[in-house]
C-alpha cells in the first residue's frame, strides 16, 4: 500500500470522526489531484471522499469527472450516484443535463439508467428531473425505462401519474410491476381505477397481487 492510499484512508477516518467539520481546502485539492491518478482504486477512493465532503469544489470535481470521456465508466457511475444524494437543485440540474446528453450515454447505457436512479429522490419533486424521467418512459432501452419509472415513484410527484398509467399495459413484467409500485408510492387516487382493472383482469398472479397490495394502501381492499 503506497503513501497515496494511506493518506486517503487517513482522510476517510478523519471524516468519520469529525462529520460536522468541513474539509480543509488542501485536502480537497489533494483528492482532486488523485482523480488524475493512473491507479483506478486511487481515483475511486478520491471519488468516495469527495462525495462525502459535498463542498462546491468537491462537487464540481465530481461533475467534471462524470463528463470526462476517457474516465472508467464504473467510476463515473459511482460519482453520479454520490451526486444524486446531494439535495441541491444546482446538482440535480447538472444530473438532468448529464441524463439528457446523448454524447455521454450512447456508448454506455449504464450511465443513463444510473443517472435516472440518482435523480430518484423526493427532494427533486417539482423539478426538471421529473420532466426528464417522464420523457424517458418512451425510451427503447428497458433498463432506462424501468429506472425512470422507479425514480418517479421515489420522487412521488403526482404530475407523473398520467404518464405512468399507460405503462400498466406494457408487455414487460418488469415495467408493469415497477409501474404498479411507483403508482403506490406516489399515492395519487387518479391511478385507482386502472389499478383495479389490473387487480381484477391481469393474467399474471404476481402482477395482480402487487396491484392488490397497492390498492390496500388506498384503503379500497379489506384485509
Amino acid at each position: 500500500m503506497g503513501p497515496a492510499h494511506l493518506k486517503l484512508i487517513l482522510l476517510f477516518i478523519i471524516s468519520l470522526l469529525i462529520p460536522g467539520e468541513k474539509a480543509i481546502g488542501g485536502d480537497i485539492d489533494y483528492l482532486v489531484e488523485n482523480l488524475q491518478s493512473s491507479n483506478r482504486q486511487t481515483r475511486l477512493s478520491a471519488v468516495e471522499e469527495l462525495g462525502r465532503i459535498r463542498e462546491d469544489k468537491a462537487v464540481n470535481a465530481l461533475l467534471n469527472l462524470v463528463i470526462t470521456k476517457a474516465e472508467d465508466w464504473r467510476i463515473k457511475i459511482r460519482a453520479v450516484r454520490l451526486l444524486g444524494e446531494i439535495a441541491d437543485p444546482r446538482v440535480s440540474e447538472m444530473l438532468v443535463k448529464i441524463f439528457n446528453d446523448p454524447f455521454l450515454n450512447n456508448e454506455c447505457p449504464a450511465m443513463k439508467w444510473n443517472t435516472a436512479v440518482a435523480l430518484g429522490k423526493d427532494f427533486n419533486k417539482g423539478s426538471r428531473a421529473v420532466d426528464s424521467l417522464i420523457d424517458a418512459l418512451n425510451y427503447n432501452n428497458l433498463l432506462v425505462r424501468e429506472a425512470a419509472i422507479q425514480s418517479l415513484g421515489e420522487i412521488g410527484d403526482s404530475m407523473a401519474v398520467p404518464f405512468l398509467i399507460p405503462a400498466l399495459k406494457d408487455k414487460s413484467f418488469a415495467i408493469k410491476f415497477s409501474t404498479i409500485k411507483a403508482l403506490g408510492n406516489i399515492g395519487d387516487p387518479q391511478a385507482i381505477p386502472f389499478l383495479k382493472q389490473i387487480a381484477e383482469n391481469d393474467n399474471d398472479p404476481y402482477i395482480k397481487g402487487e396491484a392488490l397490495l397497492v390498492l390496500k394502501k388506498f384503503s379500497l381492499v379489506s384485509d
